[in-house]
């Protein structure tokens, strides 16, 4: 079974020069953002999709940023992969 997907439609509002989105509070809760936290937006062009995660605030010991850059990008793309994987 997949994991439930959820949709919220939300207006993009201005502030200052930037633009923005409000997160829905069931999606805080359950992603346990905080106030002040950094996410990453991985905007797929090919599927016109963006994906936020949590940011890694401190990478762990010995790992290069360039590392984990590439392994949440092949993660991003086989995700489908991934979870049909998961459901075998």
């Amino acid at each position: 079974m997949l994991a439930e997907e959820k949709y919220y439609i939300r207006k993009i509002s201005q502030v200052g020069n930037s633009l923005s989105v409000n997160i829905p509070a069931e999606f805080v809760k359950e992603m346990e953002l905080r106030k002040g936290e950094e996410v990453i937006l991985i905007y797929n062009q090919e599927k016109g999709e963006v994906t936020m995660r949590k940011s890694i605030k401190k990478l762990p010991e010995g790992i290069r940023p360039e590392v984990l850059h590439a392994l949440n990008k092949a993660v991003t793309i086989y995700d489908q992969a991934f979870k049909n994987l998961k459901e075998r």
